[in-house]
């Protein structure tokens, strides 16, 4: 139809037996309510659907009551949001999102996830694909919502991000679902770790290869969710505080359980610091968060990531700061 009638479109799309597509102008609290509908056709209908919804990730905020019933209604769908945060820098500051990953986080029954590289999506969409269709019983599940299943959100960027070449094991699949994996591995007992979630990878990975002289020992971690680590992280307080039989350890945990116990944590995020910032609770560390707080500025990518201080020369600043601030506390003199 949109070819039949001349209607101007970014795409050019056709009917197949593979699926179906339906382009809405700006609408994003009728694409939720259309991704609700679509999403409950199991329990309508008896067939399931596997609706996939795109739109900017600034956008989920003028549909967020929408999204929210959706969710409520235990609606399962996929919500890809891109492009994100103020990388998308020459469109202005009307499309930079900035809490958006604390939405993810907050809301019950979507699965926020934010990766940067190809392979790490491939993983992601394949569990969510799984993830939608579980009906098992929500309580006998944990906070992940593992055994009943819900909606997906994928916060992702247009930005052009170097690969890594490398094999998919089952344990780095485990881990990228899991929330995160060393994408660096630090030395036992290390000083530092440089934490980054999602488009921010490059600056990071950056960081972290000119410090290694100084800081040898140091770790680069990757967060692919910060939801799930820290629901992870909530359910297993959960179970010791209720008195569970069984102990469970979180996977964050786990990741950070080889720093030293004074360690410093620089986390890093193109959006709201705090959806990292809390990493420091898990065992104590002390946290050096960079993120973005505000919006309006347009300009080159790299103009912008130097101004809200997510750049190259901010997080190397931070480490510093991290790392002279824990040799005076060893001090005595912090």
């Amino acid at each position: 139809m949109f070819k039949a009638e001349h209607v101007i479109s970014a795409q050019r799309w056709a009917m197949s037996p593979q699926g179906q597509h339906v382009e809405l102008g700006i609408a994003e609290n009728n694409l939720f309510i259309f991704l609700a509908a679509l999403g409950l056709a199991h329990d309508l209908f008896g067939a399931r659907l596997i609706p996939i919804g795109v739109l900017y990730d600034p956008f989920i905020q003028r549909g967020l009551d929408a999204l929210n019933y959706a969710c409520y209604q235990d609606a399962r769908f996929i919500l890809v949001a891109t492009p994100s945060g103020i990388t998308l820098a020459p469109e202005g500051g009307a499309h930079q999102s900035i809490g958006t990953p604390l939405i993810g986080m907050a809301q019950d029954g979507l699965a926020a996830f934010e990766p940067a590289f190809v392979d790490e999506l491939a993983v992601i969409l394949a569990w969510a694909f799984d993830y939608l269709q579980r009906d098992g019983d929500l309580k006998d599940s944990s906070w992940l919502r593992e055994a009943h299943g819900g909606s997906v959100y994928l916060r992702l960027s247009t930005r052009a991000v170097d690969q890594p070449l490398r094999e998919m094991t089952d344990d780095l699949r485990d881990a990228i679902i899991s929330g995160g994996y060393w994408l660096r591995p630090p030395a036992p007992g290390a000083e530092l770790a440089i934490i980054y979630q999602g488009v921010v990878a490059p600056q990071a990975l950056a960081v972290y290869d000119q410090i290694l002289e100084d800081i040898p020992d140091a770790g680069l971690l990757a967060v692919t969710s910060a939801d799930r680590l820290n629901a992870g992280w909530q359910a297993a307080q959960r179970a010791r505080l209720t008195g569970s039989r069984t102990q469970p350890v979180a996977a964050v945990e786990r990741l950070l359980a080889s720093l030293a116990a004074d360690a410093s944590l620089v986390t890093v995020i193109d959006g709201h610091p705090a959806t990292l910032a809390w990493l420091g609770g898990v065992y104590g560390h002390r946290v050096q968060a960079l993120g973005v707080e505000h919006f309006g500025q347009s300009g080159e990518l790299s103009d912008l990531h130097r101004a809200y201080r997510i750049d190259e020369e901010a997080i190397l600043d931070a480490t510093a700061s991290a790392c002279l601030a824990r040799f005076r506390r060893q001090l005595g003199i912090d």
